[in-house]
């Protein structure tokens, strides 16, 4: 047994290192995986903060992908001189975050094997050095996947140990980094010093602003100011807890996430960091060059006040579309959310749009956008309407209350007829304009999976709310005749598919008012269940009547053919049966109107928008 063991092991030639790279890769970074690396391109690029290191600042080295969305689970990064015959440069050192240690003397390596969207790490040389350098990297996607000899730019390096040039005592003063040379990224210690200002951000005379709260009390603003050729903006966010965080501010053309130039400000492990990219769909992709265009940029967290200043040239050159001409008006983004071992992770609050474009060339003043949750709001008072009160209006009496009009005729038709196609064409009418106005709004049809359940399901569970609306009416207009043979199969399919877009027009907007841009108050979702319940109890109770009524209805036939007699106190039970069944119509009535006012009461009055937290 112990020698097929052993056999299996030398045949199988594999072996997963979850931990890390072991010392024996540190030569050739190749991973004993059964496997060879990859030939194609490498979806996994490595970017740095600046193309020049000095003394003042450290080196900022991010990991990540070219979409931004491919995931890795490990990595092995080196430095090397960069020669024409590269040799391993083991005379630095790598700060590095939770999930990653140092290894290969001068190198570094993940700990874990969980999928990770980027890796930022530090380095600097550990003596004087003077050169350039190049970073080179193995990539593990899977087990079998691996691509290797993933190269950075080259880096310029002017370095003298922090022993022969001058200190500052930390502890006697407020933490804070800055630089003046182009392209860099500049990481700072965290400082919580007792005694220092505590204060709401708030903006400053001589600058614009983005101001996106109400009062005077704003957990963040956005400042900007024009000098020359440049746009210096400044983000000031109050930390409630001084956690790993992220605050961003994005410049978009249309107001929405997607293709928005953004500037991620990163508090992690007691540093802040700064990076730019772009939006891509809803997810943030990491610039190759991560401050492309950006200068000055200083970072400080003072009490617990959280301050990301940079100077923007108004016109990039090198880029790819990614970074927009401040000459043009934007809509300003801010967001901020939490940072997962090095990683930003979604926003928790909806990120806050300026309520008209911006002129950055100018210092004005702007608010949030209040009339973007408008069109929010009405659409969904118009799935509400047409779903709680007109369908169940519709259904209800389609199904149950045709005999109750006798031969009395509207417009040509029956009355039921005439009552259920006039409810159910508005049902399509006011459905098609809900989701044509959070099309207009939103600007596609499904949202990005990494986000609650709500919202990652509210979406699609409404696509299929439309598009049964539209298949219901459709196979009406080609229905069969009364009397054909195959009449009962259009009317069995109609009330199925009726059905189904009942059950899930009621899910969705179940969802819908948890969905954190709703903003409606907790108990709003309850609302919701106690209508699903009511018209559960109503069909339950209109069902089990007609089930009883269709047993007595072949007996008493055969009495009517009796006696007269007979026939009034069959009639009695009739018009009995009939005050019962309009009872129930006026109570359905009354609790779907209740039910809709209330919910549409309840999205009209929350609040537009919650502050930056």
């Amino acid at each position: 047994m112990f020698i097929a063991y052993v056999g299996l092991i030398l045949l199988c030639g594999c072996h997963g290192y979850p931990s890390g790279a072991p010392e024996s890769a540190c030569d050739n970074m190749t991973p004993i995986h059964g496997a060879p690396p990859q030939t194609t391109s490498s979806p996994y690029v490595i970017t740095m903060s600046s193309s020049h290191l000095t003394t003042e600042n450290n080196l900022t080295i991010t990991i990540s992908s070219k979409d931004g969305q491919t995931t890795f689970k490990g990595f092995l990064l080196e430095v090397f001189t960069n020669l024409s015959s590269p040799i391993r440069f083991t005379g630095g050192e790598f700060k590095v975050p939770d999930n990653a240690k140092r290894r290969c003397i001068g190198g570094a390596t993940h700990t874990d094997h969980n999928p990770k969207l980027l890796c930022i790490l530090s380095w600097n040389p550990t003596n004087r050095f003077k050169g350039i350098v190049k970073f080179r990297a193995t990539v593990v996607q899977s087990l079998k996947i691996i691509w290797k000899n993933i190269e950075s730019e080259s880096v310029r390096v002017d370095y003298l140990p922090p022993s022969t040039v001058p200190t500052t005592d930390i502890t006697t003063m407020p933490i804070s980094s800055s630089t003046q040379m182009e392209e860099t990224t500049t990481p700072v210690p965290f400082s919580s010093t007792k005694g220092m200002p505590f204060d709401y951000p708030h903006c400053r005379k001589g600058f614009g602003c983005f101001k996106p709260c109400l009062g005077k009390k704003c957990d963040a603003v956005v400042q900007w100011r024009r000098q020359g050729k440049f746009v210096d903006f400044s983000i000031i966010s109050r930390l409630k807890n001084q956690i790993d965080r992220w605050i961003a501010i994005g410049i978009s053309p249309t107001g929405k996430m997607s293709k928005t130039s953004v500037v991620m400000c990163i508090l992690y492990n007691n540093e802040v960091r700064v990076l730019e990219g772009i939006n891509e769909g809803y997810s943030f992709s990491v610039l190759p060059n991560t401050s492309l265009g950006l200068i000055n940029i200083t970072t400080s967290v003072i009490g617990q006040i959280l301050k990301c200043s940079f100077s923007r040239k108004i016109n990039v050159t090198g880029d790819f579309g990614n970074v927009y001409s401040l000459m043009k008006k934007y809509y300003i983004i801010l967001g901020n959310g939490p940072v997962t071992v090095g990683t930003p992770k979604r926003h928790e609050k909806i990120p806050v749009v300026s309520a008209e474009k911006v002129d950055f060339l100018l210092n004005q003043t702007v608010g949030f956008g209040e009339q973007s949750m408008l069109l929010y709001k009405l659409h969904g008072s118009l799935m509400i309407f047409a779903w709680i009160f007109l369908s169940s209006i519709g259904i209800i009496t389609a199904r149950y209350y045709k005999s109750e009009s006798g031969d009395m005729m509207l417009g040509g038709v029956k009355v039921w007829f005439a009552i259920h196609r006039t409810v159910m064409s508005l049902v399509f009418i006011i459905t098609t304009a809900a989701f044509v106005i959070i099309f207009i709004q939103v600007g596609t049809l499904l949202q990005e999976t990494d986000c609650s359940s709500y919202l990652r399901y509210h979406p699609g569970l409404g696509i299929a709310v439309m598009a049964l609306t539209v298949v219901n009416p459709t196979i009406a207009l080609f229905r069969c005749n009364l009397g054909h043979k195959y009449r009962h199969v259009f009317y069995y399919f109609h009330m199925f598919i009726g059905t189904s877009a009942q059950i899930l027009a009621a899910i969705t907007i179940y969802f819908g008012v948890n969905l954190e841009k709703s903003n409606t108050p907790v108990g709003t979702s309850n609302v919701v269940i106690a209508y699903i319940v009511t018209y559960i109890i109503i069909e339950v109770i209109l069902e089990s009547e007609k089930y009883f009524s269709d047993m007595k209805d072949e007996p008493e036939r055969q009495h009517l053919l009796q006696s007269s007699g007979k026939e009034n106190h069959s009639a009695k039970q009739r018009s009995q049966a009939n005050g019962f069944k309009l009872s129930i119509l006026m109570i359905h009535f009354l609790c779907m109107s209740m039910y809709c006012l209330i919910l549409i009461y309840l999205v009209i009055t929350a609040p537009l928008k919650q502050n930056v937290k």
